[in-house]
């Protein structure tokens, strides 16, 4: 019961702490898309934002020029969580330019936001075969394998696999915990869900200065909901034993 005490104690607490800091600090806070997260310059709130059939650029404009209109475009709409119409801009950059780095990177992420799973899933697939030892592509991968609707797509033992390569490089990241636990959960595993989730609570507490509101709620239930299952498992395994 330690354990249990600590973990509601660094999510009520230590977090809250963190959410305290980032008040008094007036730090805006970072895009949040999930857990798996993927950092992106968010375009000003006074920029005028063109419809993606309004995305016709000048000639004049070298290739660089244009790519980076058309990041403004679509970091202006993920800051209203329009994913469809990001992703819409991010595949009009890779017609220009279908090797660059960071719209790849970028709308494999968009893509688990927008619900397209198979195209995240190729990206983040071709993404980990040219850079193997990325640990924020192996997460966000685990993230889809964890969380998608599509039960095509879904899948627990590929989440737990990708999510324990990423923790190898990764160890003290909290988001890799937190995204192990969420493997583990669909998967069943209810207890090592709630002993991933207690250790992603405590490295939030040392190292996650960025929390925002959101990402603390997202995390607490979380939390809440892993130690309600094991729990539950717990009961119904013992009327198991006790009926034998």
């Amino acid at each position: 019961m330690k354990n249990i005490a600590k973990a509601l104690l660094l999510s009520t607490a230590s977090l809250a702490l963190a959410t305290t800091a980032q008040e008094e600090t007036n730090q805006p806070s970072s895009l949040t898309v999930t857990p798996a997260r993927v950092e992106t310059n968010q375009a000003p709130s006074s920029l005028t934002v063109a419809t993606p059939s309004s995305l016709e650029i000048s000639n004049t404009r070298t290739k660089a020029e244009r790519i980076d209109f058309l990041l403004e475009v679509a970091n202006a709409y993920i800051a209203e969580k329009d994913y469809p119409a990001a992703v819409k801009v991010y595949e009009r950059i890779l017609q220009i330019d279908p090797m660059h780095a960071q719209t790849r990177y970028i709308i494999a992420h968009i893509y688990i936001s927008a619900k397209q799973y198979k195209k995240a899933e190729d990206m983040l697939l071709a993404l980990i075969k040219e850079n193997s030892e990325d640990f924020k592509l192996l997460n966000n991968l685990a993230w889809l394998y964890a969380t998608a609707e599509d039960p095509a797509i879904r899948n627990g033992k590929k989440a737990i696999r990708y999510a324990q390569e990423a923790m190898v490089l990764a160890p003290n990241d909290y988001h890799v915990w937190s995204t192990l636990s969420e493997a583990y959960y669909v998967s069943g595993d209810y207890e090592k869900a709630y002993r991933a989730i207690e250790q992603m609570a405590g490295l939030a507490a040392l190292y996650g200065k960025d929390l925002t509101k959101e990402s603390i709620a997202e995390y607490n239930e979380q939390i809440r909901k892993c130690k309600r299952s094991m729990d539950t498992a717990k009961v119904l395994k013992g009327e198991d034993e006790e009926t034998e």
